[in-house]
């Protein structure tokens, strides 16, 4: 039974970026799903589990995200988001009175592991999606 994490976003915080409007959501669901795969299977969860992961962290005045740190029931989730949040790209710093400054956050985030139905209809829609790119 192959299992593989997603990993879905809980909160709707929103920033800016260079090229427009994104959530943070939309970047990490771009994860690599072979990294949440074999997290899964090394700690022998099954389909539909899901884990919580609260990640802390700055962007700081020049956009770069710093002082990653994330706390859960297990390492492996909490270095997993620590390495997926480190990855996002440079976000637009906070203003105050005119001026860039560090800020905080809290992101709360799910692991939650596929089952093989969902796996199968992520996969199918990986095929036809590659299918109309070749066309």
């Amino acid at each position: 039974m192959s299992k593989i994490l997603s990993l879905l976003f809980v909160t709707s915080l929103c920033f800016s970026q260079n090229g427009g409007a994104k959530t943070i959501s939309e970047k990490i669901k771009a994860a690599d799903q072979s990294r949440f795969d074999s997290i899964a299977k090394s700690l022998k969860y099954k389909g539909g589990d899901q884990i919580k992961v609260d990640v802390l962290f700055t962007i700081n005045e020049n956009g770069d995200i710093v002082n990653i740190r994330a706390r859960s029931v297990h390492p492996e989730f909490e270095n997993e988001a620590i390495r997926v949040v480190s990855e996002l790209p440079k976000m637009v710093p906070a203003e105050h009175t005119g001026k860039r400054i560090s800020q905080k956050y809290a992101l709360p985030l799910v692991f939650e592991i596929e089952t093989d139905k969902e796996k199968a209809k992520r996969l199918r829609k990986e095929k036809m999606k590659a299918l109309k790119q070749n066309n």
